[in-house]
């Protein structure tokens, strides 16, 4: 009989007998230990690019405006100045080639002109996002 557990590539094989099953059963914890310690080598902190990116923004504007600016942001583009969807590119995910050209640092000065022009402010923006799923 063949196990393969989360599909990791990792194939037990069960024998009878009681040393056998327990010697699988320390194999199953070793490999369990070893998988759970691969995930905790992913990093959940954001890069220090991402945090600079938002410290810039937040000088542009109040916290609580930049707290839905953060918000509006993550669910375009997961702070990645290179995101695409379509024809649509960049930090905002503004449909334009030449906003996908721009810097990180430009493209939120373009996005928050337009979200001013728009919406007024950052919480309007992603209140509208929220409801139609576009801004």
């Amino acid at each position: 009989m063949v196990i393969n557990p989360l599909d990791t590539g990792i194939t037990l094989r069960l024998r009878r007998g009681p040393k056998a099953a327990r010697s699988q059963r320390v194999r199953a914890g070793y490999c369990l230990t070893l998988m759970l310690l691969a995930l905790m080598l992913i990093p959940i902190n954001p890069s220090k690019a991402d945090m600079n990116l938002k410290l810039y923004a937040y000088n542009k504007m109040d916290w609580s405006e930049f707290q839905c600016y953060n918000w509006l942001i993550f669910k375009e583009s997961s702070w990645n100045p290179k995101a695409r969807n379509g024809s649509h590119r960049g930090l905002g995910q503004m449909r334009s080639e030449w906003y996908g050209t721009l810097s990180p640092k430009k493209q939120i000065d373009v996005h928050i002109k337009y979200i001013r022009h728009r919406y007024d402010d950052a919480c309007n923006a992603l209140h509208h996002f929220e409801t139609k799923g576009w801004h």
